[in-house]
């Protein structure tokens, strides 16, 4: 993924971060970078569905809730945090 995109990727986490996100916090934000940036260039190897932009940012969602929640049947809540996370990520990522 070219380098001008993870910066803008890196940003927007260091954006949510600092107004408040309850899944993105300072000391996760490279973590959470490189699992989405992992998880949205896997899609095409893991699934043959249509791969438009609602597809993968459900995908990158459902990526993030299992690599950061203990137990994500449990993350009530949180799972709307994640889904705005991913649609961050997914708005930045689509452009490259």
């Amino acid at each position: 993924m070219d380098q001008a995109v993870l910066r803008t990727a890196r940003a927007a986490l260091v954006e949510l971060c600092e107004s408040g996100s309850p899944v993105v916090r300072p000391e996760t934000v490279d973590k959470t970078l490189a699992v989405a940036v992992r998880r949205w260039l896997s899609l095409h190897r893991r699934s043959e569905r249509t791969q438009d932009i609602n597809t993968r940012t459900n995908d990158l969602a459902k990526g993030l809730l299992n690599a950061f929640e203990p137990d994500p049947t449990l993350a009530g809540p949180l799972k709307s945090d994640y889904h705005h996370l991913a649609t961050t990520l997914a708005n930045v990522f689509s452009t490259a």
